[in-house]
């Protein structure tokens, strides 16, 4: 490992063919280490020597001054990582994802000396993501993790600029909102019928909560005389590590009504649960859960999503149907049938009615038109009804 820069030094002043003196100062640049020399000409050897002895001192005690940092990236993201968990107080499940996709910038550029790494390095790192196959969403946020590492470098003085600001990440193509039709919904749930998670996908489709608000939902939410359900966790996370947290918005805290139908499938489902924990006996993991697995823990998102995949295909739908389309659903339709798009954001549980409308704006259009019909129908029945009480309209003679 090559040492440390020196601190700067006067160098022994060089006279020069005109009779000048040129007074000279030894310096390492801070980002790269390299020497380089400060010169001034002056005219005799004293002042060139007294300038460069003063210089040298000054560089020396300017606070701000550092040599470049000689760790690795991969060594300074070891010591950056428990820095950042700290200062923005993660979620286990933020930090699990941001482990999965640091490995990636440790085994790409982990041994490049941090002082030396170059905006073409951290695009190569994009670059060969994209080509291993990564999803876009992930190859920009492993650009978040460096672009924040970096800024933290630069605010630390361990390297003078943040190479990665130059740097592109892809674009995350946006998929197409896809919702089924009311023929597909009912094809869908008709399968679902002896399915063991029909009440699940019940519950998504007329609540339109999402997957993980649905899976970390308990008995005890649900208020069976007021017939609502409060939702106030999500569950998140991979594996062993998933942990159930309270929604990230204050808007996904809240209450959702229910129907006389759902509350009637959730108390058949819960019905079934108890005739599972019968069965399964000692095994039985009782975490007061609505939704399961037949030994009472937690289901896996993914799992669950497999599930749907196979209802899905049982029903002859497009396998392009996900989960979420069942949300989707829910607002769609609700929105088409002129419910208050601010209730349906509630009852989504976004953070705003800008979201609701970003996402489901194209809908409004069709409802202007059929207010619009409504309108022209409300105030053609008054005109007529107006004019069969003041009887036949009598006209002017015309001479």
């Amino acid at each position: 490992m090559p040492s440390r820069p020196k601190d700067p030094y006067s160098v022994d002043p060089r006279k020069l063919p005109s009779g000048h003196w040129k007074g000279r100062v030894v310096l390492y640049d801070r980002e790269t280490g390299k020497r380089r020399e400060l010169t001034k000409t002056f005219a005799t050897k004293r002042e060139a020597k007294n300038w460069a002895e003063a210089e040298a001192e000054r560089y020396r005690e300017d606070p701000h001054r550092k040599p470049p940092s000689e760790e690795t990236v991969g060594d300074y993201l070891k010591r950056w990582f428990p820095q950042m968990i700290a200062q923005r107080a993660l979620r286990q499940s933020s930090i699990a994802r941001y482990e999965v996709d640091l490995a990636h910038v440790h085994r790409l550029i982990g041994a490049c000396k941090l002082k030396s790494l170059t905006p073409l390095d951290i695009q190569n790192v994009y670059t060969t993501l994209l080509n291993e196959g990564r999803a876009a969403a992930t190859v920009r946020h492993v650009r978040v993790i460096i672009h924040g590492a970096l800024q933290d470098a630069v605010a630390w003085d361990l390297v003078a600029k943040d190479p990665a600001r130059g740097t592109k990440a892809p674009k995350v193509p946006r998929r197409e909102l896809q919702i089924p039709s009311m023929e597909q919904a009912q094809d869908l749930l008709k399968a679902a019928q002896s399915d063991r998670l029909f009440a699940l996908w019940m519950f998504l489709a007329l609540t339109g909560c999402r997957r993980g608000e649905a899976l970390a939902l308990k008995w005890d939410d649900i208020d069976w005389e007021r017939r609502v359900v409060t939702i106030q966790r999500t569950l998140s996370g991979y594996g062993a590590k998933r942990t159930a947290n309270p929604p990230k918005t204050l808007a996904g805290l809240r209450i959702v009504a229910l129907s006389d139908y759902l509350l009637d499938i959730l108390s058949k489902h819960r019905h079934q649960q108890k005739l599972e924990r019968l069965a399964a006996g000692s095994t039985w993991q009782e975490g007061g859960w609505v939704f399961t697995t037949r030994n009472g823990t937690w289901f896996a998102g993914g799992h669950v999503y497999d599930y749907f995949k196979r209802l899905v295909r049982r029903a002859g739908l497009p396998d392009t149907l996900h989960i979420h389309d069942l949300r989707h659903a829910m607002a769609s339709y609700w929105i088409a049938n002129g419910v208050p798009v601010k209730v349906v954001s509630e009852r989504l549980g976004h953070a705003n009615i800008a979201i609701t409308m970003e996402i489901y704006g194209h809908l409004l259009p069709n409802m202007q038109a059929n207010a619009a019909d409504k309108m022209d129908a409300l105030l053609l029945e008054e005109t007529q009804e107006k004019r069969a009480a003041d009887g036949p309209q009598k006209h002017p003679k015309t001479s």
